[in-house]
């Protein structure tokens, strides 16, 4: 009796040693046809909802919770977006007034948008966001490897 209980919790253990959370990815958003396929995969990845007029970005993802051993998972989520302008103030709000990075981290991010006039940067942690105003383009970036 006892040796089935404890072959009960065993499998038990093993089967909740599933992955959590989105499944490992690389993806850009060349592969979706339209916004709205663009935005379902994209909340798949970020905790936010926001608005979109155009998206495009590139998504790497290293789901990390399954096997034997879990670990955090490791991604790094780029972002080009133009936004509707009442809404520019909900991406920085809470985060810090920074430095210009190297625009290089848009290598990747497959878009006809133009990021250049974004001139004001803003951080919190991870999360990395430069803003157009006149344009309503937004670049985000959040890294976690």
């Amino acid at each position: 009796m006892r040796r089935g209980v404890l072959l009960v919790v065993v499998a038990a253990l093993v089967a909740g040693c599933g992955p959590s959370g989105p499944p490992t990815t690389e993806t850009t958003s060349a592969g979706f046809a339209t916004l709205a396929e663009k935005v379902g995969f994209l909340e798949d990845y970020v905790r936010f909802r926001r608005n979109y007029e155009q998206l495009d970005f590139a998504i790497e993802y290293h789901n990390n919770s399954g096997g034997m051993v879990p670990g955090p998972s490791e991604w790094d989520v780029r972002i080009v977006a133009v936004v509707p302008p009442p809404e520019l103030d909900a991406w920085t709000s809470a985060l810090s007034p920074a430095a210009s990075p190297d625009t290089a981290l848009l290598a990747g991010v497959p878009t006809p948008i133009d990021h250049s006039g974004v001139t004001q940067w803003f951080r919190n942690g991870g999360v990395l966001v430069g803003v157009d105003e006149g344009n309503a383009v937004v670049v985000y970036r959040n890294l976690a490897m």
